[in-house]
């Protein structure tokens, strides 16, 4: 199956696709770039011909959590005939690639531990407005550095 967006496509005048980074049974994600901030974001895009649209829901979802520790900005969404497409805050690598990243391909007890505390807020943020996740999985969770704290997960 081809691709929906290609590196160089500049979605609604605005965000420019720079590189896939990943894709799933619902959608691909891309990275990109806001052509008036200059900011790097995520593009999430499914096809506006898939049979099961979870798009708008996740927009709804990430529209009631902002504002809540562990969640990324919502910048964007919208959708032409081709795709549906949310735009968000860019994120880190997810954890199965910072696990693999370290020297023995595991974290230590006490960065597990962090991470776990992380997730569980998070979840219970998700809880909070009403909704549950039904695919928590570790390419799901992502770390970055949060400016305003100084905390990383690592």
């Amino acid at each position: 199956m081809d691709d929906l967006l290609q590196a160089g496509h500049v979605v609604k005048e605005r965000w420019k696709v720079l590189k896939k980074i990943g894709g799933g049974g619902f959608g691909e994600i891309y990275e990109g770039q806001d052509l008036i901030t200059r900011e790097q974001v995520a593009l999430k895009v499914e096809s506006a011909r898939q049979p099961k649209q979870v798009l708008k829901m996740e927009v709804a979802v990430l529209k009631k959590l902002q504002g809540k520790e562990h969640i990324c900005r919502f910048i964007g969404c919208g959708r032409n005939d081709r795709f549906n497409y949310v735009v968000m805050q860019l994120q880190g690598k997810n954890l199965a690639e910072l696990r693999r990243s370290q020297a023995r391909g595991a974290f230590s007890l006490s960065t597990t531990l962090r991470i776990g505390l992380q997730i569980l807020k998070s979840i219970e943020s998700i809880h909070s407005v009403g909704f549950l996740h039904r695919d928590i999985k570790p390419v799901s969770a992502v770390g970055r550095i949060d400016v305003v704290s100084q905390r990383r997960i690592d």
